[in-house]
């Protein structure tokens, strides 16, 4: 008889020694944490975040762990949400972590931005080792991935993965740290089936409620664990059952996807972002960037940008023209809004996507003469090739294919690092001697007794 996929996906979680991971799968891990905590301390500036942390705090509760960039100490589930909002804020956090093997160029989504902050809350508040953290990150991380890659991705049919595949990973993190065996962890999930959901359509229309599925992951996550230590029963199969996961979120599912090569390749190499902003803005903005530094020419000087893709990209949130009546987050997911500010602005930068610079008239109108053309096959979605036209008759063009950061096209721990900087030094609030001792305290993170005081470094100067 064929072992139900989630006994594999729970003994996998709860058994798999520390030493099944090499130097390779450590590095990984590390760079994705310091990338994910640097944009957890930079949210604290995310529009939308302080109404839910207020609600939080009106809810009381125990102590138990530390709000990022913040003074305030909660319920492990309420810190990890709120931790996992501020993660998300930019769409600058790490993606990810990519598939491998054959299941290489599937989508995952997020997950890191709901899973660290679940390893941050859980393990401040137990004193779990740094390798029992980097441990959980490894495995929750990979079976995220695993949930993302046994269905046909689809921005317009799919529920928001976020909320459905990170509350999975969620789960095993907050499993692996609370030490719960096999049986119990299947049971959180069976607990977890009734927690799940989310939508694109936040992303849609660009408002603060498109952090919300990831939050709630994190805090499903690791309600799910607590309730199933209490003997609290979820459904037998979250995953096989007739009304299980593929049931209920899939569209055309793959169970042998799922398990490919489990636990003897671990996906946990991150999609490391250089600047703000959805994915599918970088390549387009690195095409600007890279026809900045061939040539000499005004903003004012440009009179059209097209941009060659594919077909799918046309009718695409990312092909929308922000406004000045727009929240916050549409500037994440607008590829107008992220040419047009690098044409204006250079490299991007947070500051680039708050108030007032989203707002700014000049870039807003350039936007509007940023045109997307579906002259590129289908297959890269990622594929952008652009077109400058300027005043004076010249049209500059630049083309690029896989985005800085992919598995493809890495970056160097140093650049991660660099990142961690450039976030800190927007949050304004972590002291420069603090978020030292916390970096040098993630690079050597599996020889830490305890994650506790290294996330107490990370709180505002005056916790």
């Amino acid at each position: 008889m064929t072992e139900p996929l989630v006994d594999r996906l729970a003994r996998h979680v709860v058994e798999t020694p520390f030493s099944a991971f090499d130097e390779t799968h450590l590095l990984a891990a590390k760079k994705r944490l310091i990338d994910a905590v640097s944009c957890g301390v930079s949210g604290v500036r995310g529009e939308g975040n302080e109404p839910f942390l207020e609600l939080l705090r009106s809810w009381g509760g125990t102590p138990e762990s530390s709000v990022l960039a913040g003074i305030d100490r909660l319920p492990m589930a309420h810190a990890a949400a709120i931790n996992s909002l501020q993660t998300r804020s930019f769409d600058f956090e790490v993606c990810g972590p990519e598939p491998e093997g054959v299941n290489e160029g599937k989508m995952v989504g997020h997950v890191a931005s709901s899973i660290d902050p679940v390893a941050l809350a859980v393990g401040e508040h137990l004193g779990s080792s740094g390798e029992e953290l980097l441990a959980a990150l490894i495995l929750g991380g990979d079976v995220a991935a695993r949930i993302s890659v046994s269905n046909r991705f689809d921005f317009d049919k799919n529920f928001e993965v976020c909320g459905t595949s990170n509350a999975f990973g969620a789960t095993a993190v907050a499993a692996r740290l609370m030490r719960l065996d096999a049986a119990t962890l299947k049971n959180a999930f069976g607990i977890l089936l009734n927690l799940m959901a989310g939508s694109f359509q936040g992303i849609w229309d660009g408002v603060h409620s498109f952090k919300l599925p990831g939050a709630m992951a994190a805090f499903n996550g690791i309600m799910a664990c607590q309730l199933a230590q209490r003997g609290f029963g979820g459904v037998h199969d979250a995953i096989e059952s007739r009304l299980g996961y593929f049931t209920l979120y899939t569209q055309e599912r793959s169970p042998e996807s799922m398990v490919a090569g489990l636990g003897e390749v671990f996906y946990v190499h991150g999609q490391h972002k250089l600047h703000p902003s959805c994915y599918g803005n970088h390549n387009p903005i690195d095409c600007v960037l890279q026809l900045r530094d061939e040539h000499e020419f005004a903003p004012g000087d440009v009179t059209l940008i097209e941009l060659d893709v594919p077909p799918n990209r046309i009718d695409h949130f990312l092909n929308q023209v922000p406004t000045a009546t727009d929240q916050q987050p549409k500037s994440l997911f607008t590829i107008p809004y992220g040419v047009a500010n690098a044409v204006y602005r250079g490299r991007p930068e947070l500051e680039h996507y708050i108030a007032p610079a989203i707002y700014d008239p000049a870039v807003l109108n350039l936007a509007g003469r940023v045109k997307l053309v579906p002259n590129l096959p289908l297959g890269n979605n990622q594929a952008s090739r652009m077109r400058i036209y300027l005043a004076d008759g010249r049209v500059l063009e630049a083309e690029r294919e896989v985005p800085n950061g992919w598995l493809r096209n890495p970056i160097s721990l140093e650049a991660v690092e660099d990142k961690y900087w450039r976030n800190m030094t927007f949050a304004g609030c972590i002291p420069d001697d603090k978020a030292t001792a916390a970096l040098e305290a993630l690079r050597d993170l599996e020889n830490i007794d305890s994650v506790t005081p290294v996330v107490r470094l990370l709180v505002a100067s005056d916790a």
